[in-house]
C-alpha cells in the first residue's frame, strides 16, 4: 500500500472517530434533556439565559434542535419562548460556522465527502448564496450538519447568518407545539384550565402551523431540486 493511501486512511479514520464521538456525545446529552429542563426552571430569573446557553452549547454536538425548541414551549410563555429560540438559533448558527470554518474544517470536509447530497453544494451555491441557504433551512436537513456544510463553502458570514432566518419558521412552530402540548395535556388530565388560554384557538393555531411547515418544506424542496441539490 502506498504512503498516500496510508495517509488518506489515517485521515479518514480520524474523521470517522471524530464524527462518532460527536454523535455519541449528542445522543448522551439528549438523554439528559428532561433533567436539564428541571435545572433550567430552578434558575428562576436566569432561566432564559440558562436555556439559551444550553441551546448554543448542545447544538454543535447534534443534540436535537427539535427537542430544544419543543422544550422552550414547555418552559416559557409562547412569546418569550419564541424570542429565546430566535436568539439561541442565531448564536448557535454563528458558533457552528466558526467551528466548521476555522477549527474543524478538514474533518468536516472529509465527512461531507461521503454524503452525496452535499457533494455539489460548493459549486451550486455560487451566485445563489442567500437564496439557496435560506431554502435549505426550510428542508428536513439537520440544522447542525447543514451549518457545518455551509461553513466550509465560500459563503461569507453575513449572508450565512441572515439565511439562518429560514429555520425560524420551523423552530418557532416547534415552540408553539410544545406550548400547545403542555396546555392540552393539562386539559386532558383534568388539570385546572388557565383562564388566559383558549383551547380552540390553540388547536387552530396548531393546525395552521403544521400546514405552513408542510407548504414551506414543499416549496423549498421543489426550488432546491431545480437548483440541482438533492436533499435525500
Amino acid at each position: 500500500m502506498q504512503l498516500q493511501d496510508i495517509g488518506l486512511l489515517k485521515k479518514l479514520a480520524i474523521a470517522l472517530i471524530f464524527v462518532g464521538l460527536v454523535l455519541l456525545i449528542g445522543h448522551e446529552l439528549e438523554l439528559y434533556l428532561p433533567d436539564l429542563e428541571v435545572g433550567i426552571q430552578e434558575l428562576g430569573a436566569f432561566a432564559p439565559l440558562g436555556f439559551i446557553t444550553l441551546f448554543v452549547v448542545l447544538t454543535p454536538f447534534f443534540v436535537s434542535v427539535d427537542a430544544l425548541c419543543f422544550a422552550a414551549g414547555l418552559l416559557f410563555p409562547i412569546g418569550d419562548g419564541a424570542f429565546y429560540i430566535v436568539i439561541a438559533t442565531y448564536l448557535a448558527s454563528a458558533l457552528i460556522f466558526v467551528l466548521g470554518r476555522y477549527l474543524l474544517r478538514a474533518r468536516v470536509l472529509t465527512y461531507l465527502a461521503e454524503h452525496k447530497h452535499f457533494s455539489a453544494l460548493n459549486e451550486v451555491i455560487k451566485g445563489n448564496e442567500f437564496k439557496l441557504m435560506f431554502l435549505l433551512r426550510l428542508t428536513p436537513l439537520p440544522f447542525a450538519m447543514l451549518s457545518y456544510a455551509f461553513s466550509v463553502t465560500q459563503v461569507k458570514f453575513r449572508p450565512y447568518l441572515a439565511a439562518t432566518s429560514g429555520i425560524l419558521i420551523y423552530n418557532i412552530s416547534l415552540v408553539y407545539f410544545g406550548y400547545t402540548a403542555k396546555h392540552l395535556s393539562g386539559l386532558l388530565s383534568d388539570a385546572s384550565p388557565q383562564s388566559t388560554v383558549s383551547y380552540p384557538l390553540l388547536t387552530l393555531g396548531l393546525a395552521i402551523s403544521l400546514a405552513v411547515l408542510i407548504y414551506a418544506a414543499k416549496i423549498a424542496g421543489k426550488t432546491v431540486k431545480q437548483l440541482g441539490i438533492k436533499i435525500k
